[in-house]
């Protein structure tokens, strides 16, 4: 079931159920207008939900999985601006800008989500509670990218590799201070959230192993804090 359902507190529903126009609240209450509007979807892996320079027809609210947003530069290189994590509702900005897609979605896992109509979308923002949740969820897509530029901008490439990894692995610090988990991507996408080569990526990589900050077998990685650290975190998150 959607989290955006939950969110909402329908106690019933038809997901398979689409209307034309958004349903207007039962009894004067102000309720979601998406729970007809809304249709069910599943991707597997490397599956692209939308392309760089598509129109923007529907919102994605993200039930299960992870998506990496990428997008290619002038010179033909990708990068990889961020990756989206349940609850994720996206992509808001070029939905209220009425602007092309400026990334590409891709999967990184298969998982599963909920297609908003555009239209759908628009028009709840005349209901309160909706017009909260997804400036909410707009907020969160903007301090996101700006973490990615910050990840982009500062440090030498060791911290801002570092970063990537607290940021994509997402787990909680262990007693003695380090993060462990598995990588939910592969290394070239990493480097490509660093902007860098795989090559690079792996030197780096391997500098980081011979000072003790990370161990890496395969995906498996565990992340250790800095020496001298008592606080016992890689990086803020």
């Amino acid at each position: 079931m959607c989290a955006w359902f939950n969110t909402c507190g329908f106690n019933e529903f038809d997901f398979g159920t689409a209307v034309s126009q958004p349903q207007k609240p039962r009894n004067g209450q102000d309720e979601c207008p998406f729970h007809h509007a809304s249709t069910p979807f599943h991707f597997t892996r490397d599956e692209f939900l939308f392309h760089q320079g598509d129109d923007v027809r529907s919102a994605i609210h993200l039930s299960a999985g992870l998506v990496a947003l990428e997008r290619v530069d002038e010179d033909g290189r990708l990068v990889v601006l961020k990756v989206l994590r349940p609850p994720a509702l996206f992509p808001c900005a070029d939905l209220f800008a009425e602007a092309p897609h400026a990334s590409t979605a891709r999967a990184l896992t298969d998982g599963s989500g909920c297609l908003i109509p555009s239209e759908h979308l628009l028009a709840g923002m005349a209901y309160p509670t909706t017009r909260a949740l997804v400036l909410k969820c707009s907020a969160a897509e903007a301090r996101d990218s700006e973490n990615a530029v910050f990840r982009l901008c500062a440090g030498d490439l060791s911290e801002q590799v570092m970063a990537a990894l607290t940021h994509v692995i997402d787990q909680p610090v262990d007693e003695d201070g380090s993060v462990r988990g598995v990588l939910p991507l592969c290394w070239r996408d990493l480097a490509a959230m660093v902007g860098t080569s795989p090559e690079v990526m792996s030197r780096t990589l391997r500098k980081l192993e011979d000072k003790g900050r990370l161990k890496v077998k395969g995906r498996a990685v565990t992340l250790n804090p800095r020496r001298g650290d008592g606080q016992g975190r890689v990086l803020n998150r």
